[in-house]
């Protein structure tokens, strides 16, 4: 009767190690004149109890042994004191994102490994090691100055000062849709051309300088409303061919993607050339406004969505 009057209690299960899972995405830059280390605390502990809380964060930055041992490296590796993340949602616990700022300070021309474990109890409970990152510190790179950014047909074109040092450089832009700037591409010398910018939209523009695991501080920021000044291109291959009771012409279509169409010219025998109506969409034109007897004389120009207007092409000329 006692044994029916209770519920089966289910096996005893050893209590949790509590130990967490190593770090595997632990990252490190040199910008400026520190070493930005990020990574991601884990959620649940290697038997899958969610964390709730972490008792410490060990970051080391050692001289980067070969062969490397984790055990050798850790009893000389210097340790920098990081403030554990708050408290998770015990219930719920998600990985959280940590950022520390390390001053070069004893490390500049050192070829050094990082590495990261925590723990969430006291005592010898700690992960193994994460993964480790291995780099040369290297002198701080200055940030490029003289940055200026100008308008161009192909996009806006943004030059500066070469940094000494730098093997390439990353482009930031913030358009008005971006909260903060966004990589937009990269340079290996002191000119970038933006070519999916617009015309008549407003954007600012930092460049930071590179060289292998070291990056500057980023440029000052630059602002440009790159305006349409420029002209389309100049028509070509220009042909004109008499019908019975016209002159046919036709030529290269434009490529631009904000071309409006083309302006068509018309000179009769030696008089001056005369602009013939209004826009023409395509890349023809039937002049029926002919006689007999004369010489006819045409040029073609393209104009854009701006009303920039190119300059005219080489004269086609038919006797009809």
């Amino acid at each position: 009767m006692l044994l029916l009057g209770c519920g089966y209690p289910g096996p005893v299960l050893p209590p949790s190690p509590e130990i967490p899972p190593p770090v595997v995405d632990l990252a490190a830059v040199e910008r400026g004149d520190k070493i930005i280390i990020t990574f991601h605390t884990l959620a649940r502990t290697t038997d899958n109890v969610p964390i709730k809380r972490f008792n410490e964060i060990d970051l080391r930055i050692g001289p980067a042994l070969v062969p490397f041992d984790f055990q050798s490296w850790a009893q000389t590796a210097r340790q920098y004191p990081v403030e554990p993340p708050p408290p998770n949602d015990p219930v719920d616990p998600q990985p959280i994102a940590m950022t520390e700022s390390i001053s070069l300070e004893g490390l500049v021309g050192k070829h050094v490994t990082v590495a990261v474990r925590t723990s969430i109890k006291r005592g010898d409970n700690f992960s193994s090691w994460s993964n480790r990152v291995t780099f040369d510190v290297t002198p701080p790179l200055s940030p490029p100055t003289h940055l200026v950014p100008q308008a161009s047909a192909e996009g806006v074109v943004l030059d500066w000062q070469a940094v000494e040092s730098a093997t390439g450089y990353r482009i930031l832009r913030q358009a008005p849709v971006d909260k903060a700037p966004v990589e937009i591409g990269s340079a290996d010398h002191a000119q970038y051309v933006d070519t999916t910018s617009q015309f008549d939209v407003p954007y600012s523009y930092e460049v930071v300088a590179l060289n292998g695991n070291s990056e500057s501080l980023p440029s000052e920021l630059v602002q440009i409303t790159p305006k349409d000044k420029f002209a389309p291109t100049v028509p070509s291959r220009v042909t004109a061919l008499a019908g019975p009771e016209s002159v046919e012409l036709s030529w290269q279509r434009s490529p631009e993607t904000d071309l409006a169409g083309y302006y068509v010219y018309r000179a009769v025998n030696d008089g001056p050339f005369e602009r013939q109506g209004d826009i023409v969409n395509l890349p023809a034109f039937s002049d029926r406004k002919v006689e007999h007897g004369k010489t006819y004389r045409y040029q073609i120009s393209s104009i854009d969505k701006s009303a920039n207007e190119s300059v005219r092409s080489a004269v086609a000329e038919i006797a009809f």
